[in-house]
């Protein structure tokens, strides 16, 4: 008898868990805002309850009256939802309206039919209205209503580092993009070139017609041959990658999506540091071809591809140096090393002949019996003729 009457007792007391850590008062609170559910008795007992295990459900339900009451074309309604209710379950569906709200459905055709002559045209839409933006020359843009009354105009600073490239044009369709949930951008890219000009500089923009703010990161270098049907090729580097550099959220995604682009050939760290020497001795050496008289030699550092390409070459043994001369990224070249070891220079630069039946070709280079004066030989034709370096001045002899 005394077991069962403890058996009996058990039931009782696991039956009554889930209602014993409640009080009365909130359980009836509870049932009679299921009863007569609004908005304001959900808050009600929120906030007379903030702890209750049936917080969680009634917030749910709560949220679910805002929801559902609101007008789904209501932008101004969604937004604010959102806002106050970040955590929401119904969080995600408010912001698939939202995308919704701000992608127009506009084709390109049509949104070049309203912007008139333009650089490029597409459809932009806000808070469930559309427009049109027509980017023009220069980066200048209008905002237009679909009858093509201009609402607004901007400006997009045009970010080039070599001022040299003042031709910039785009490169692909304007297209409006989304970042995260709630944020929609302009976005176009362009090259930044001159005729004649070596380099090119590769430019994304993001631009946020809603706040006027622009983010842009840039691909600059040496433009090599198209391969593949490719509208250009760049080999070189992003300013936006340096070191130190905290770029934003925006900067990333265009970084992202440069990575992608194989158009945009990254250069090795040697022939970074080639590309810098040759350029360093260019500068020291403006008249080097045709009537410099000294010639300033440029140090080389030891990870210089040039250095791993003179290891490979044949040398011709001096006093105090060993050269050799080679071609490499379009540059005819010529090393020394320190035969004591640990120096390398960069004697002589030009750009490598294209036409050896016309154009002047470095042939040989031999050291006189000193082992100081270098003999450079050239043909260009049928002509033959010598410059001689001095590597302990520099001194240059035609």
């Amino acid at each position: 008898m005394r077991k069962g009457w403890i058996m009996a007792a058990a039931v009782l007391l696991l039956a009554g868990m889930p209602a014993a850590s409640q009080s009365r008062g909130e359980v009836s609170f509870y049932n009679r805002t299921l009863r007569k559910l609004t908005v304001k008795n959900a808050n009600k007992f929120l906030e007379k309850y903030p702890s209750s295990v049936y917080g969680a459900e009634m917030i749910r339900l709560r949220d679910s009256l805002l929801f559902f009451s609101m007008d789904p074309e209501n932008a101004a309604a969604v937004q604010s939802f959102v806002e106050k209710h970040p955590d929401s379950d119904y969080a995600e569906r408010a912001y698939e309206r939202i995308r919704r709200h701000n992608t127009s459905m506009l084709s390109h055709e049509e949104a070049l039919a309203v912007a008139g002559p333009c650089l490029d045209a597409v459809g932009w839409r806000k808070d469930n209205v559309d427009h049109v933006i027509a980017l023009d020359p220069d980066f200048r843009g209008r905002v237009l209503s679909l009858s093509g009354a201009v609402e607004s105009t901007f400006g997009i600073p045009v970010y080039r580092l070599d001022e040299r490239l003042t031709e910039s044009s785009l490169v692909g369709p304007l297209e409006v993009v989304r970042l995260g949930r709630r944020q929609f951008y302009l976005h176009f890219a362009c090259l930044n070139a001159a005729e004649g000009a070596a380099d090119k500089e590769y430019v994304e923009y993001l631009y946020d017609p809603s706040a006027d703010v622009v983010h842009q990161a840039m691909f600059y270098g040496k433009a090599l041959t198209p391969e593949n049907g490719e509208a250009f090729r760049i080999e070189g580097q992003s300013p936006e990658k340096m070191a130190g550099l905290q770029p934003s959220a925006e900067t990333l995604w265009l970084l992202e999506r440069m990575d992608r682009n194989s158009s945009l050939v990254p250069i090795s760290e040697a022939d970074l540091l080639t590309d810098n020497a040759i350029a360093w001795w260019c500068a020291k050496n403006p008249k080097a071809e045709t009537t410099a008289s000294k010639i300033t030699f440029g140090t080389l550092d030891p990870e210089s591809s040039l250095v791993a390409h003179y290891k490979k070459a044949a040398k011709e043994k001096g006093t105090k140096y060993n050269v050799a001369f080679f071609s490499y990224r379009g540059w005819t070249v010529i090393v020394a090393a320190s035969r004591a070891g640990g120096n390398y220079l960069l004697l002589w630069c030009e750009p490598a002949c294209q036409n050896r039946y016309r154009g002047k070709v470095l042939s040989s280079i031999y050291f006189e019996n000193d082992g100081n004066i270098l003999d450079m030989a050239y043909y260009k034709g049928k002509t033959f003729f010598k410059y001689k370096l001095s590597l302990a001045g520099g001194s240059l002899r035609r």
